[in-house]
């Protein structure tokens, strides 16, 4: 009995390392199921091309990365507990060993939250950006040329629409739905997003105001990419060039309360909104040149990066 109590003590050794994490991971999907929603529903988007590939090599690379740990897992697993449960018979527990083991899991777990944290915002921002894509099939439609994940010195335009009335750098931000917002926002708390349906995002004198929080990095990060947009474009084509930057929020519900210095939208406001902005009367040659412009860059990023 006691040889069965100490075999069952070392495979309960070796096996915490790996409640360490998984345990992390659990409590930090609770966590962001109970607070936090995704501002679009990822299942009602238009497919974009290969989304399902896209999505089945992410799933089998899931899989793949599982059977190899557990395949590693399966070898060492009993050495490893015949050598913990060696050490136990014989009265001497390694506890320089468990301490190492302790600093690791430790260390495992906080990397483990760091890079779910990091995760989380990736999903927003790539469900978002896609959010956007989608809705800009409607522009193509209408006649203009639209690039997306447009490199610059380094950073990104993340999506750049050309046509005769100008050319438009349009950023796009993922944020959060809060729960607790919704909650207070059905409940009938006083307020901007009172009787609002979801969540409200407004424009007034500089900021964005969120249900719970304010914002003025995105309106300062827009204006500055449409500045070297436009500053590209002019050297690049050899004619005056005047990008217009344009924020998006897919999922929210914009309105201003003053006015904005360029157009703060929900991603589903954008088809009806550019082709009503006139800021630059562009020739179709010029539009050409711009087009061909972009095009060349993102063709030598590209090639850069293989």
């Amino acid at each position: 009995m006691a040889d069965f109590g100490s075999n069952l003590l070392s495979v309960v050794i070796i096996l915490s390392s790996l409640f360490v994490g998984a345990g992390v991971l659990h409590v930090f999907l609770r966590y962001r199921d109970a607070t936090l929603t995704l501002p679009v529903d990822r299942e009602q988007l238009t497919r974009i091309p290969a989304y399902g590939l896209q999505k089945q090599i992410h799933d089998l690379q899931l899989d793949l990365m599982g059977c190899v740990m557990l395949g590693i897992l399966v070898v060492c697993l009993p050495f490893a507990a015949n050598s913990v449960h060696a050490y136990i018979t014989v009265g001497k527990f390694p506890w320089a060993y468990a301490l190492m083991g302790s600093v690791g899991a430790s260390y495992f777990g906080f990397k483990t939250w760091k890079l779910f944290s990091k995760l989380t915002k990736l999903r927003l921002g790539h469900t978002a950006e896609i959010a956007t894509a989608n809705e800009l099939i409607g522009l193509q439609a209408l006649g203009y040329q639209v690039f997306h994940d447009v490199q610059a010195d380094g950073f990104n335009i993340d999506h750049l629409v050309i046509g005769k009335n100008g050319v438009f750098a349009i950023e796009t931000k993922g944020r959060h739905k809060r729960n607790k917002d919704l909650r207070q926002t059905n409940g009938g708390g006083s307020g901007p997003s009172s009787g609002k349906k979801g969540y409200e995002v407004f424009y007034k004198d500089g900021r964005l105001n969120f249900p719970s929080w304010t914002e003025t990095k995105p309106i300062e990060q827009a204006q500055r990419q449409a500045q070297w947009v436009s500053q590209w474009l002019t050297k690049a084509t050899g004619s005056p060039v005047a990008a217009t930057p344009a924020l998006v929020f897919p999922g929210w519900y914009v309105t201003s309360q003053s006015k904005p210095p360029f157009p703060i939208l929900n991603h589903k406001q954008l088809v009806g909104t550019i082709p009503k902005l006139k800021t630059q009367d562009l020739t179709q040659q010029q539009v050409d040149t711009i087009i061909y412009q972009v095009a060349q860059r993102c063709l030598s990023k590209s090639e850069v990066g293989k």
